[in-house]
């Protein structure tokens, strides 16, 4: 087997502790493609149709419950009429 080549201390720079930066630098980026207040109008919207929707389809299946409720109780009407 061969060894590999071990480098050298002095080839390779290591930068200490002290070398590295200690305060906050702003980057410049790209600007904003969305504005904040958009995105908050937009969630808002989200959550209000969400909720709208949630309600509507409880509203009908509150409906139909009842128009279920109301067949049964015709019909318990006329088997109690019927029977002796």
């Amino acid at each position: 087997m061969q060894a590999l080549p071990v480098p050298s201390a002095t080839a390779t720079t290591q930068a200490s502790p002290d070398d590295r930066a200690s305060g906050f630098s702003a980057v410049e980026g790209g600007p904003e493609t969305r504005s904040g207040t958009v995105l908050l109008v937009e969630a808002y919207a989200a959550i209000w149709l969400i909720l709208f929707g949630f309600i509507w389809l409880t509203f009908r299946k509150q409906r139909a419950l009842n128009a279920r409720i109301d067949d049964l109780e015709t019909a318990l009407r006329k088997v109690r009429k019927e029977s002796p």
